[in-house]
């Protein structure tokens, strides 16, 4: 990135901040969950955004700036081009840290660099750090269409915001939260970016998550796309799109790159990779459960425990929270305790999702920075659910782990290991 574009990416990027918390901070304030908020499906909606999916997708090349970020002042500003096919590059740059990064994708691999110090990331100490925050890229092998551009930004977490419309949208990508869509409904129309358009409502998981989109009438392509994530502190993100360009012809040199030869090869840690580990104290802790009362992880030593860390916005959890009650149900006895906690989640979301998807294990309830400091002594510091902790009778770590496996077999093999003979869910 040469100094005069970051610095037109500066001027450009706080000029659309500052106009954009203008148009959408009066009158959209984060409100709380009711059910009333989920919305009908109309097909004259749906239609708005299939074309908006479609023109996007039947591209050849789509190259457009935005300003992702919320009202405080933080914001992160990117220069997307992409081509066909899986051919991207993503400038970078963070508001007001002015950290910046680009990411590359020739087709096969990844290329993320920087054109100064990188920023100190979620797994970085101050050693590491040290050692590596000069002349330093990744290569990762990526697939555009398979593989999230925007959950590389956010899994890496080099941006304060990753972009809400994923670029790899482009490529046929679909979200994870696609099955979870409840409705499409038309808001009106307004103005962006100059455009006349039509905006559409869309809430996912009963309205726990919100998407606004300004969609333009002339193109079918987005100017402003809002994002409301009803949690224990709600949160607003707003996407403003700019300098849209459709087939235009980009050169081959933007999708390549080399590391000049003083450059060295770095990798980023997997969440896996930091987990607490086999054999280590299981930390302990004293948390509020969803009746109010309190559950103190020591008291149950002599007991086998799984501790269940979930989130009701997950798509993982809400795949295998039925798996899990049915597995408890066939093997709950004096000798185990499950505990599904819950650290994330507006009280009234979890309760109405919990009367549809009833678990007879306690559930533990608590959004206190306490809490969540409990749950990162696990080696969760990115809050990716579900994650799950084996621990034994002594108290010590049996194994630990993140996401869905679909059988169960991982938690099974630690718990028999931790002397408790279970069966499978199946």
């Amino acid at each position: 990135m040469t100094k005069r574009t970051k610095t037109w990416m500066i001027v450009v990027g706080l000029a659309l901040a500052l106009e954009g918390w203008a148009i959408y901070v009066v009158g959209i304030s984060p409100e709380r969950w009711r059910p009333a908020m989920v919305v009908r499906d109309e097909p004259a909606a749906r239609a708005v955004y299939e074309a908006m999916i479609q023109t996007i997708r039947s591209a050849n090349t789509l190259s457009y700036d935005s300003v992702c970020g919320d009202a405080e002042g933080r914001a992160s500003f990117y220069k997307v081009r992409l081509a066909k096919p899986g051919l991207f590059r993503v400038e970078l740059l963070n508001i007001p840290s002015l950290k910046d990064a680009t990411l590359v994708g020739d087709g096969n691999d990844l290329w993320l660099f920087w054109s100064g110090t990188r920023s100190y990331l979620w797994f970085d100490d101050e050693a590491g750090y040290e050692k590596t925050k000069s002349n330093r890229y990744l290569k990762k092998p990526v697939a555009a269409g398979r593989d999230s551009i925007a959950e590389e930004i956010a899994r890496i977490g080099i941006a304060w915001y990753a972009c809400i419309l994923d670029p790899s949208t482009f490529y046929g990508r679909t979200s994870e939260l696609d099955p979870y869509v409840d409705g499409i409904r038309l808001a009106g129309t307004d103005k962006a970016d100059g455009e006349k358009c039509d905006v559409i409502e869309i809430s996912f998981l009963k309205a726990q998550r919100t998407q606004h989109l300004w969609i333009s009438r002339q193109d079918h392509l987005p100017r402003r796309i809002k994002e409301i994530l009803r949690v224990a502190d709600n949160k607003i993100v707003v996407e403003e799109w700019s300098n849209i360009r459709v087939n235009d012809a980009l050169p081959r040199q933007t999708f390549t790159w080399s590391p000049p030869a003083d450059w060295k090869p770095w990798s980023v840690p997997q969440p896996q990779d930091l987990l607490i580990q086999s054999g280590q104290d299981a930390p302990d802790f004293e948390l509020s459960t969803l009746d109010g009362n309190k559950v103190k992880l020591s008291d149950y030593r002599g007991k086998v425990v799984w501790l269940y860390l979930w989130r009701c916005g997950s798509p993982q959890c809400r795949q295998e929270l039925p798996h899990l009650q049915k597995w408890y149900e066939k093997n709950r006895n004096d000798d185990l305790v499950v505990f599904g906690v819950n650290s994330t989640d507006d009280k009234r979301i979890l309760q109405a999702f919990l009367r549809e998807n009833p678990v007879t294990f306690p559930v533990v309830h608590d959004c206190s920075s306490f809490a969540r400091k409990a749950v990162q002594d696990y080696g969760d510091k990115t809050a990716t659910m579900p994650m799950s902790c084996i621990i034994d009778r002594q108290g010590k770590v049996v194994d630990a782990w993140l996401g869905y496996e679909g059988n169960h077999q991982r938690a099974m093999n630690a718990l028999e290991k931790a002397g408790l003979r279970v069966t499978t869910d199946n």
